[in-house]
């Protein structure tokens, strides 16, 4: 194996990174037409100061459970398993709980071993260990387990809820092969080297040694402080996987750090859906699918309504195909955005791309957002839809080298409502020979779209976001040129926050 060796709580999280963590704030005030806070000092000293971060993140399962059975940090495995007489451990119930069954556990800390899952529930009764109504239990491997919890090959229909675990080494949940119908909700998940993992195999370019998985669900759960990537489907394919309300960081940046690890990573996979996530501060990319997905045309990847920041590598990174809708993508170390290295459609309609490869300790300097740039293939057919989008204030720290965006000499494209504000000289690149650079003269006086046929409705002016670097609030001022300008014929219908767009919408992913 690779690498094997209370209905209400709010968890706060504080980090001492060295980073800026505290993102949508609007602490520094309105930007000038060159970028800057208005009557602020913008010199980089490249050092960031100490910074607490609270993240307040609801981990609240159903409230409504009817227990079949009790399991308690005092109980013991001989008793009947009632709420008077309770079960001892988590792996007693795993080994008698039946399709229908809902196991409670009370308040506490578990210590344990690897507990493997091997009874499967089914369709109409799954099998739910869940934390009983108002507690927290909490599953510890005491440094010792290797994994926490195990669903062995084959095993269906069960749901875990309500819990928080540590102390494993290598994996806090493993997915084995074919399973199907997973639910994991209100989780916390801290440590180890990866805090899910489905899927495993010798390496990522071999079929998984006990099969793919299928219908899974991962929702309203905090991941963070795993080693590797923290969502980890290698070699995949995971197909039909919703990760919803799911808060991911500080992945790959403790213990050996790795730089490359991801918040969410998807080697194949088809109907894949991210949505209403924050994935930030993490080693490698943030949300990173279809790497092994070579050939090309994935169906049904859409990654919505996230909140990506500050992450070492890429933010959102679509290697096969899919939709980017209604993200937030701000501080990323490199580009924000890279897709279509594999022959595909690609969709990119109303994200604000902004502020990224800022800071001084991991920036690079690369296009803000990349699509269908020869690499494996030499030119990956690209069709690409990208409108609605705001792109600006991208690369400030290192001089020279590209910040806009780079269309590969592969890609077809349908683009528009867009406002290109990063660099002046090239804001949009075409792969062709050598590349051509227009420059937002060439978007102002029209030559990008008399040479293109495309760039109606582009705007080349400062978006005026309420705030920049570092605080950055993404929000539009008063008087953006980006209000009412977007273009309703390929917008989404929702905003960032669900609110229902009019037919005259702002570009980017909110409708103010």
């Amino acid at each position: 194996m690779v690498g094997k060796r209370s209905p209400f709580c709010v968890i706060r999280v504080v980090l001492w990174l060295g980073i800026v963590l505290s993102a949508c704030s609007s602490g520094s005030g309105p930007l000038s037409e060159d970028g800057g806070p208005i009557g602020k000092d913008v010199t980089h000293t490249g050092q960031t100061p100490e910074v607490t971060a609270e993240t307040e993140f609801h981990l609240s399962p159903i409230q409504d459970l009817q227990c079949s059975r009790v399991v308690a940090p005092y109980g013991a495995d001989a008793n009947p398993g009632s709420e008077d007489l309770p079960w001892g451990s988590f792996q007693y119930a795993a080994d008698r709980a039946q399709p229908g069954d809902t196991v409670c556990f009370r308040d506490g800390v578990y210590q344990t071993e690897d507990i493997h899952l091997t009874t499967s529930g089914q369709g109409g009764g799954v099998i739910t260990f869940a934390a009983f109504p108002n507690e927290r239990p909490i599953l510890d491997g005491g440094g010792s387990a290797h994994e926490l919890l195990v669903f062995n090959q084959g095993v269906s229909h069960i749901r875990i809820s309500g819990f928080q675990l540590s102390g494993f080494q290598i994996w806090g949940v493993l997915l084995s092969g074919e399973n199907h119908h997973i639910y994991l909700d209100h989780l916390e998940i801290t440590g180890g080297e990866a805090s899910i993992r489905m899927t495993y195999s010798d390496s990522a370019e071999v079929p998984p040694l006990e099969g793919t998985v299928d219908h899974i669900l991962i929702e309203d759960s905090l991941i963070h402080g795993s080693q590797y990537s923290a969502v980890d489907c290698t070699p995949g394919p995971c197909d039909n996987v919703t990760i919803r309300r799911v808060e991911i960081f500080n992945t790959g940046m403790v213990g050996e750090a790795f730089f490359g690890s991801d918040g969410i990573e998807f080697a194949r996979g088809e109907r894949v859906l991210v949505e209403d996530c924050y994935v930030h501060d993490n080693g490698g990319d943030g949300i990173d699918l279809g790497s092994r997905d070579r050939e090309g045309h994935s169906t049904g990847i859409i990654v919505r309504n996230n909140r990506v920041g500050r992450n070492r590598l890429n933010g959102i990174k679509l290697w096969a195909g899919g939709r980017i809708e209604n993200n937030l993508l701000w501080g990323q170390g490199d580009s924000a955005i890279w897709s279509g290295s594999f022959d595909c459609t690609i969709e990119i309609i109303h994200n604000k791309v902004a502020f990224n490869m800022w800071d001084a300790q991991y920036a690079n300097r690369n296009w803000a957002v990349v699509v269908g740039y020869p690499e494996e293939i030499p030119k990956p057919a690209v069709q690409l839809t990208m409108v609605n989008n705001i792109f600006a204030f991208n690369a400030d720290l290192i001089d020279g080298g590209p910040t806009g965006v780079y269309l590969g000499p592969g890609v077809s494209f349908v683009e528009g409502h867009n406002i290109y504000f990063s660099n002046p000289e090239e804001e949009i690149t075409l792969g062709t020979g050598d590349g051509i650079g227009f420059s937002r003269e060439d978007i102002r006086s029209g030559r990008w779209g008399v040479e293109t046929g495309q760039g109606e409705g582009n705007v080349v002016e400062n978006p005026f976001f309420t705030s920049g670097w570092p605080n950055v609030d993404l929000h539009l001022l008063p008087g953006s040129p980006a209000l009412d300008a977007g273009s309703f014929s390929y917008g989404a219908l929702h905003d960032i926050d669900g609110k229902m767009r009019d037919t005259f919408p702002n570009m980017g992913a909110y409708e103010e």
